[in-house]
C-alpha cells in the first residue's frame, strides 16, 4: 500500500552569490527526430549519452523518443501521446502520458514495460527525473495549486517549502539531492534543494536577470542546468551550466533565437531545446576535452 508523506518546513532562499556569466567553451550538436515536423526537445541524458526527448510529427502529436549509439526509437504509452522527461544510467526512463486523466509512468527499457506513477488524490502526476536508485521526483496539480513531489518504493512525499505559492522539483542525484523551485507573486522563480526533509539554496543568482530557472542536476550533484531571462524580461532566455567551481557559463546555440538547458550527465554533456525561424530543435553541448 503507498504511504503518503508531506514535508512542510521553512526555507531561506537567499541570494548566496552574484555572478557574471561567461560563455560555455564546448560543441553543439543539433538533434531533429527524423520524423519531427518543427518540434523536437531533448529532456534528459544519462552516463552513457543515452538521450530522452519529445517530438511532434506531421499531425503535432506528441511521440516520446530514445537516441542512443546514433539511433532513434519512438517510445509510445499505448493510445496515448506522449512526452519522455528523464533517464537514468538503468535505462528507467520517466514520462507523461496525456490521458484523460493525463498521467506519469516509468519506462523500463529493457522489459519494454510502463509502470503508472501517480500520486493519491492529484489531479495530474508530472515525473520529471528519475535517479539510479529509482527515486522519482516531479510535480502535481491539486485544488489549483502545484506541488513538488518525490517517490520511491510507492511512498509518495510532497515537497512544499512553507509559504511558497507553488513548487516544483526537476532533478535529483545519486545520493537523492533534488533541485527545484518555487514561484513567486511576481512570476520570479527561487531555486532550492531538498534532501532529506532538509531544504537549502542553491548558490546560483546572475547578474540582471528577471528569472532564473534550474531545470536539471547530474547524478554526482556537482553540476546543475536550467535557463535564464534577463531584465528587463522582453528578450530571449538562454541556459546556463554551474559546473562544480567552475565559473557560471552561459549555453547559447549559434543561431538561436532562444535556448534552454534541461538536463546534464557526469561528464558534463547537457541537453536541451533552442528555437531559430524553422521552429525547435533539440541539443547536445559537449565540454572541451580541457574542461
Amino acid at each position: 500500500m503507498m504511504k503518503l508523506q508531506q514535508s512542510m518546513t521553512s526555507i531561506c532562499l537567499a541570494i548566496l552569490t552574484i555572478v557574471p556569466v561567461a560563455l560555455c567553451q564546448g560543441s553543439y550538436t543539433k538533434i531533429d527526430e527524423p520524423d519531427a515536423v518543427g518540434f523536437t526537445t531533448c529532456s534528459g541524458v544519462n552516463s552513457a549519452g543515452d538521450i530522452v526527448g519529445t517530438y511532434a510529427d506531421s499531425n503535432g502529436i506528441l511521440h516520446g523518443f530514445l537516441l542512443s549509439s546514433g539511433t532513434y526509437t519512438t517510445i509510445d504509452y499505448p493510445d496515448s501521446q506522449t512526452q519522455l522527461l528523464g533517464i537514468n544510467d538503468a535505462g528507467e526512463i520517466v514520462g507523461f502520458a496525456n490521458f484523460t486523466p493525463p498521467n506519469g509512468f516509468v519506462y523500463n527499457a529493457s522489459a519494454q514495460t510502463f509502470t503508472p506513477i501517480d500520486f493519491p488524490g492529484a489531479d495530474f502526476t508530472y515525473p520529471l527525473a528519475i535517479n539510479n536508485s529509482g527515486k522519482v521526483v516531479g510535480y502535481i496539480t491539486s485544488n489549483n495549486a502545484v506541488s513538488g513531489f518525490m517517490v520511491a518504493n510507492s511512498q509518495y512525499r510532497r515537497v512544499v517549502p512553507l509559504g511558497a505559492p507553488n513548487s516544483y522539483l526537476y532533478g535529483i542525484s545519486a545520493s537523492g539531492k533534488a533541485v527545484g523551485l518555487v514561484s513567486t507573486a511576481k512570476q520570479t522563480y527561487n531555486n532550492f534543494f531538498f534532501k532529506a526533509g532538509t531544504y537549502s539554496r542553491v548558490p546560483i543568482s546572475i547578474n540582471d536577470t528577471y528569472q532564473t530557472a534550474a531545470q536539471g542536476i547530474n547524478s554526482a550533484g556537482t553540476a546543475i542546468v536550467g535557463f535564464y531571462l534577463p531584465d528587463p524580461p522582453f528578450g530571449p532566455h538562454f541556459g546556463f551550466l554551474y559546473d562544480h567551481d567552475a565559473p557560471l557559463q552561459q549555453l547559447n546555440f549559434p543561431g538561436a533565437t532562444e535556448t534552454l538547458a534541461f538536463g546534464v550527465n557526469d561528464s558534463v554533456e547537457v541537453v536541451g531545446q533552442f528555437a531559430d525561424s524553422a521552429g525547435t530543435h533539440g541539443f547536445l553541448w559537449s565540454p572541451n576535452t580541457t574542461h
